[in-house]
């Protein structure tokens, strides 16, 4: 039997939902997030109905009832706020921007915009994330160092 575990992101814009066996440590779970979110396990900490998780105790400890769960994900951000390389990629061309997790999303448009895009006619993708409000910072859509943004035309009916 597995415990199927869904993530609501606290101030965040990406909702994974990830399956762990009950036998499975929270440790783990973290260590799998990693893998979906690119974020170290380390800087994360994980809340059941307000309570943090602990790393050791297995997901069957907390007895999630109908083996689902919403868990609240909160995340430390990188200590100095260091600037860091990102992948942009369209279906012309890619490159690396430098970004801080506090940079927000508009200055990352201006940013990719200085690259002969005009942003107007473009969306902007993190993790299969729509990345469509400007004054939230990277984090808020886990972006760290090493990640992708997709950047597609937007739909037009008209054309």
């Amino acid at each position: 039997m597995a415990a199927t575990v869904q993530f609501t992101i606290t101030g965040g814009k990406v909702v994974p939902e990830i399956e762990m066996p009950v036998s499975a440590t929270i440790l783990e779970l973290k260590k799998k997030i990693e893998s979906v979110l690119n974020l170290k396990a380390e800087r994360q900490t994980l809340r059941y109905d307000n309570e943090e998780v602990n790393n050791d105790r297995t997901v069957a400890y907390y007895y999630f009832k109908k083996n689902v769960a919403t868990l609240v994900l909160h995340f430390k951000l990188l200590s100095g706020k260091p600037k860091f390389n990102i992948l942009v990629k369209s279906n012309r061309e890619e490159f690396n921007v430098k970004v801080k997790e506090t940079t927000l999303v508009a200055e990352l448009k201006k940013k990719i915009e200085k690259h002969s895009y005009s942003i107007n006619y473009l969306d902007f993708y993190h993790l299969s994330t729509k990345m469509d409000d400007d004054d939230l910072p990277l984090s808020a859509y886990y972006v760290s160092e090493g990640s992708k943004i997709d950047v597609k035309h937007k739909f037009h009916p008209y054309y």
